[in-house]
């Protein structure tokens, strides 16, 4: 169990104890999305009722302005410091904070890599997934300041293929280890949390912990008693959350009661900077149903919440040591992921949108010139082979302009991260 933060122990003073927590809040998408997330921030309002009485909250998928609005309001005297990210095109990343820790400074990076432009029926192109850095004030007179990571990487759509968009995230993965090391030597406590959309072992799990530096708070806790995957998938869906601290795809989520129990799996994090930062205290949390009439689970996902140890300024607990043996592995990885990628997933949609723009281009041309003869024919037949050509010459735009325009954006934010890769392969190979 937790240690209690209120507490006259000198060494519990230093602690904090964060929620991050994806609240499900697509609008139109997700039902019940507005009593949801209104009994949410209530519950996190009143100090009374949020019995954990969280220091920091990371919210995810907060992506309609009145939702936040109320987040707003109702948690202003409890959390007197919040902030909502902006970005992307159609409603922003979803990102928001709620802190009793004031806040010193605050800025989003955009993942260059993002899925396709073309996926517009993803969404996650549109509201431009990033990374929501937030600077902390030492929570006390001694502590190492925090910086706080807040995330939710693009989504993957199927097991295998491109619409997996593994490649993705394992990009998004490279770049938010990059901030992580920049800030850590900085001097910052880091905490990264979010839905990362990432199962632990996966190519993106070991960018954040072997490249990142960052150790997962659960396993830490749990490192005396681990637990493999079949084992995992074995357990009754109550084990599942209280042994291996699953957040998503659980049976005993309302919104996922139909999953299998191998498909329940953990994909929200505290992850830390083992250094600085010592976890005493992990629990998934908001697994409780809402009350009649709603009768439904907060989220489609849980909450996850963490007790951290904050080093002070003049100690450290010599929790990192540099496994350059597997960064040569993962670098490897890596490089093998977006190589793959662009081989095969880059050079298809490349060529079919590419011939789709040139021979829509020859169709309206033709068209145009067969409506003088179509006319002498049939009166009528000039309307319907003008709104032909009008339905084909869009289609061909548009595609000719996610050819020229996003495919090759896409591309190269692709060949940066394999440049960077190299770099840093070249690096260690001649340390």
């Amino acid at each position: 169990m937790a240690k209690q933060i209120h507490s006259t122990d000198p060494e519990e003073l230093q602690s904090i104890r964060l929620l991050t927590f994806n609240t499900w809040g697509l609008k139109y998408v997700s039902k019940h999305r507005e009593e949801r997330l209104r009994a949410i921030a209530d519950r996190l309002a009143d100090p009374e009722t949020d019995e954990d009485n969280y220091h920091v909250v990371a919210l995810q998928e907060v992506w309609c302005e009145s939702d936040w609005a109320y987040f707003d309001a109702v948690c202003r005297s409890n959390y007197p410091y919040r902030r909502i990210f902006k970005s992307g095109i159609i409603t922003g990343p979803g990102l928001a904070i709620l802190s009793k820790i004031p806040i010193d400074e605050t800025f989003l990076y955009r993942f260059p890599v993002n899925g396709r432009p073309s996926a517009f029926f993803r969404g996650d192109w549109f509201v431009g997934k990033s990374l929501a850095v937030t600077l902390l004030k030492p929570h006390t007179s001694n502590a190492i300041p925090l910086a706080l990571l807040n995330s939710h990487m693009h989504a993957p759509y199927a097991q295998s293929g491109d619409a997996s968009y593994s490649t993705h995230r394992a990009c998004q993965a490279w770049d938010l280890s990059k901030v992580v090391k920049t800030l850590t030597k900085a001097g910052y406590a880091v905490i990264q949390v979010g839905d990362l959309n990432s199962k632990p072992g996966s190519l993106p799990y070991k960018l954040f912990t072997i490249e990142g530096g960052l150790t997962d708070s659960w396993d830490v806790l749990n490192e005396s008693n681990p637990i493999s995957s079949v084992e995992l998938s074995q357990m009754s869906p109550y084990d599942q959350i209280m042994k291996g601290g699953i957040t998503c795809d659980s049976q005993l989520n309302t919104w996922r009661a139909t999953r299998r129990l191998d498909e329940a799996c953990r994909l929200d994090y505290a992850l830390i900077d083992s250094n600085l930062i010592r976890p005493i205290g992990a629990k998934v949390k908001f697994t409780e149903t809402l009350p009649p009439p709603l009768n439904c689970s907060y989220s489609d996902h849980f909450a996850f919440s963490a007790d951290l140890l904050i080093s002070n300024q003049n100690e450290s607990f010599g929790g990192k040591h540099d496994r350059i043996p597997e960064k040569f592995e993962i670098y490897h990885e890596l490089q093998s992921e977006i190589q793959k990628y662009r081989n095969e997933t880059i050079p298809y949609q490349s060529n079919w949108r590419k011939w789709h723009f040139l021979l829509s281009l020859i169709v309206v041309i033709l068209i145009h010139v067969g409506i003088t003869w179509a006319a002498i024919r049939q009166p009528w037949s000039p309307v319907l082979l003008s709104l032909l050509s009008t339905v084909v010459g869009i289609t061909g735009v548009i595609n000719g302009m996610i050819w020229y325009f996003g495919i090759r954006s896409e591309l190269r934010a692709l060949q940066e991260v394999q440049l960077e890769v190299e770099d840093k392969l070249f690096s260690l190979k001649n340390e």
